[in-house]
């Protein structure tokens, strides 16, 4: 007996996280950018994120928007750290370059 079309598959239960990167990994570099916003704070640690946000992905760099020039200088200080956590578990597009504007209203 085959199965029939409309029937569903089923699977192995995944958790959101994964779901929602298999639904982003369709949207080309602006599903990179959302993945990268929700993960921006683990990459970074809770006192960067709290001073500093991704503002947009560009073939590979990312820039980023912080509210305090001293904070650019610590974010420039563990940019290879932050590539490496960001780029860590994707199949997207590495990102290859940070760069940071100061913007103090963020």
């Amino acid at each position: 007996m085959s199965r029939r079309r409309d029937q569903p598959r089923w699977r192995e239960p995944r958790s959101i996280a994964d779901s929602l990167r298999t639904v982003t990994a369709g949207f080309g570099s602006r599903g990179r950018a959302i993945d990268l916003t929700r993960r921006w704070s683990d990459a970074v640690g809770d006192a960067i994120a709290a001073h500093a946000r991704p503002d947009r992905l560009d073939a590979g760099r990312l820039i980023v928007v912080v509210d305090d020039p001293a904070w650019a200088t610590e974010i420039r200080y563990h940019t290879s750290r932050i590539l490496d956590a960001l780029n860590a578990g994707t199949t997207a597009a590495k990102i290859t370059e940070l760069h940071l504007r100061v913007h103090p209203r963020i």
